[in-house]
């Protein structure tokens, strides 16, 4: 990438960021508009990502994270319909967009080229647009998320196979390679998983630096992805599988010094590929329009609503159609439970995003096999940015209305959800009062005697534990009531302008003002609460 392109990204991020905080915009359509506009600045003609970059570099990044982020209690309990719609839901979709497609004249790998990027739903896009859905909800679309690349991914290098020529592809040949992909992967997840988790148990015994931490955690999802692929398993699945078993098994979540590095760094590094990856398909959109034919761009642009209807139409009859085979084989009483309504299933189609996977497969897609150009291959790109601007632009639009309309009639997994918050409120309210109870062993234990210092500190607590009572879930805890709160802010506020004024005036050097700033801003972080990072 060369010094010009790079301005043009950031300048182009930085438009598309702004005007999407300012006017309340969809954040990724923002970003390939901007794209396209910056794609006739001088320097942008050969805008472009490599093939392979774009599945060896920016996919594990971002599975990974999600793996991380994503709740496990929540997966646990919807796991045999999140595997099936990460599994058989994203066939469905991938065989009737290819249906479609070959109804309308593309090629046999041409259209299940298509089925395949347009077969997963985005993590991502559901983290940052689906935020009016109940929290279950969400957690069962963001696993759905990771799980569906691998598959995915597995019809996608059949796809290109046969968009290569189609030598070596039967029913047999497919259903092995399918098998050992997704065995393979998930097994070498499991164990890349594990070893990371046992050496970071080793490495952190020893020593505890948290920026090298983080540094050594950025290896772990390209060494998984490299592994699996070279063992010919699935590279997503392997980062995915490895993602969650760090997750659930990793204790240096006690390390406060590395988790509070790691999280605003994985997230602004995720921020930023995703937003990388929105705008090259921008820059890259404008020349493949140049390139194709009048007539084939003219086709492009008819197929692309139909491609879209055909899509959302997959899954929404793909839901029913797995919710419904769930219910005849599973007919005890907790499966009721765990039921949700036609308005429920609406909005999990609505949901149904398409967003940086689907490009990053797309823009993967070789332009020539074996010396041949393959003359689809722009065809297949633009039609699968364009049913994604439709997805997030349409269904972005959509969302909130339609969950409005859901939670009118509300399931049970819902009233169920209400009543978990409820209890999670008061677990951790039980957390609080343990502190207060073990408070004099711990002082004991580290060594200070002052009973007036251990008095207030237990008093703390004690009012932590009723704000936590009387908060409605932990979103709407606070340390301190709304008064105190503003009140503190302000005096951190007043401290940070005198430290700078002292600093400028020649008071305070700039290292020991650096640092005192740096304890308001944590004392300030306290009271805010977590930062927005999506």
């Amino acid at each position: 990438m060369s010094l010009e392109l790079l301005i043009i990204v950031c300048v182009a991020a930085i438009v598309a960021t702004a005007l999407t905080n300012r006017f309340r915009l969809i954040g990724p359509v923002m970003l390939i508009v901007a794209g396209m506009v910056a794609s006739f600045a001088p320097g942008a003609e050969d805008a472009g990502l490599p093939s392979e970059v774009v599945l060896t570099v920016f996919l594990p990044v971002l599975l990974y994270w999600e793996a991380l982020s994503v709740s496990l209690n929540g997966m646990r309990r919807a796991l045999r319909g999140i595997i099936l719609s990460a599994t058989v839901l994203v066939a469905i979709t991938s065989a009737i967009i290819m249906a479609a497609g070959l109804a309308v004249g593309l090629s046999a790998g041409g259209a299940l080229l298509v089925g395949a990027c347009l077969g997963p739903t985005d993590a991502t896009a559901v983290a940052a647009l689906g935020k009016g859905i109940n929290r279950f909800g969400r957690t069962v679309l963001q696993a759905e998320s990771l799980l569906n690349d691998g598959t995915a991914l597995a019809i996608f290098s059949i796809a290109l196979r046969i968009a290569a020529g189609g030598t070596g592809v039967s029913a047999t040949s497919v259903t092995s390679e399918f098998a050992i992909s997704i065995g393979a992967g998930l097994g070498i997840g499991v164990v890349c998983g594990a070893a990371a988790v046992l050496l970071w148990a080793k490495w952190n015994a020893s020593r505890s630096d948290a920026m090298l931490s983080n540094l050594i955690a950025l290896t772990v999802p390209f060494t998984t992805y490299f592994l699996a692929e070279e063992l010919h398993g699935s590279g997503v699945l392997a980062v995915v599988a490895c993602g969650i078993v760090y997750s659930r098994y990793n204790r240096n979540a006690n390390d406060s010094a590395i988790r509070l590095v790691g999280i605003p760094f994985w997230s602004v590094l995720t921020y930023l590929m995703n937003t990388v990856l929105f705008i090259m398909v921008g820059l890259s959109l404008p020349d493949i329009v140049r390139r194709l034919p009048r007539q084939e761009l003219v086709r492009g642009l008819v197929l692309i609503p139909i491609i879209y209807l055909a899509m959302v139409a997959a899954r929404f009859v793909g839901h029913h159609a797995i919710i419904f085979s769930i219910r005849a084989l599973d007919r005890r009483p907790q499966q009721r439970e765990r039921r949700t309504n036609i308005r429920g299933r609406l909005v999990s189609t609505v949901a149904g995003f398409r967003g940086a996977i689907s490009l990053a497969m797309a823009l993967s897609i070789p332009g020539s096999f074996g010396g041949t150009a393959y003359e689809e291959r722009d065809l297949v790109v633009l039609i699968t940015a364009g049913v994604t601007l439709l997805s997030l632009v349409v269904q972005g639009i959509a969302l909130p209305h339609v969950v409005r309309w859901a939670n009118a009639r509300p399931t049970a997994v819902q009233r169920r959800e209400a009543e978990e918050l409820d209890e999670e409120t008061r677990v951790l309210a039980g957390i609080m009062r343990d502190i207060v109870e073990e408070l004099p062993s711990m002082a004991e234990r580290v060594g200070v005697e002052d009973e007036d210092l251990v008095n207030a500190i237990r008093e703390s607590y004690e009012r932590r534990e009723q704000r936590m009572v009387q908060a409605a879930s932990e979103e709407e805890f606070s340390f301190f009531d709304e008064d105190e709160t503003v009140l503190r802010l302000e005096c951190i506020d007043f401290a940070r302008a005198r430290v700078l004024e002292a600093r400028n005036a020649g008071r305070l050097d700039g290292a020991t003002a650096s640092l005192a700033i740096t304890r308001l801003d944590t004392e300030g972080a306290l009271l805010a609460g977590p930062i927005e990072m999506e």
